[in-house]
């Protein structure tokens, strides 16, 4: 045998070693469990005495009332266990609760449901982005420019309509007042600066 088949056989013979391991644990997992295990033996039930505070369900009650009291006890109501036998003379007299008091509340006059205000109109969309002076008049003649939002610039002065839409009320050098022909409102734009 070569040094290369030596080789490969110690491999396969590796590898069945691990195959045969993996069926066997494989198996054992998946069987059911033997019958060897010892069982604990069941603890032996001690006998339940009913204590003052005992909360359970006492089914001798409810079997102990006749057909005769069938609808007359209120089941929602909390019932106190049965006194203990003792003298007539410990025994308290019974409790009446207090009348609960109901608080008397005005009717509040119900107020007229009010259609919402409408929407306030959309605000113009135009942005100051500077100006120019135009002449040596005293009250130098200004020129706005301003932009959209779809970046087309416009330049006008007062007086002027835009887009057919805005009128330009006044220009001066810190902003620019803009009228909505179509909504009749006023906004003013500041210069902005970059």
């Amino acid at each position: 045998m070569t040094k290369q088949v030596r080789q490969k056989v110690n491999i396969f013979i590796v590898l069945l070693v691990v195959l045969g391991l993996t069926v066997v644990l494989g198996y054992r997992m998946s069987s059911p469990p033997s019958g060897f295990t010892l069982q604990s033996p069941e603890p032996k039930a001690a006998p339940n005495v009913p204590t003052a505070s005992d909360a359970r369900i006492r089914l001798n009650w409810a079997e102990q009332s006749g057909d005769a009291e069938a609808g007359q006890t209120n089941v929602f109501q909390y019932r106190q266990g049965r006194p203990a036998a003792g003298p007539e003379s410990s025994k308290p007299a019974p409790v009446t609760p207090p009348e609960p008091v109901i608080p008397t509340v005005a009717p509040v006059p119900p107020t007229p449901i009010q259609p919402p205000p409408p929407p306030p109109p959309p605000p113009i969309p135009l942005k100051y982005q500077g100006f120019a002076v135009l002449g040596t008049s005293d009250p130098p003649a200004l020129t706005a420019f301003l932009s959209d939002d779809s970046s087309h610039h416009y330049n006008v002065s007062v007086g002027e309509i835009l887009i057919g839409r805005y009128r330009i009320i006044a220009i001066t050098e810190k902003n620019v007042e803009v009228e909505d022909l179509q909504n009749n409102r006023r906004q003013v734009f500041p210069l902005l600066l970059k």
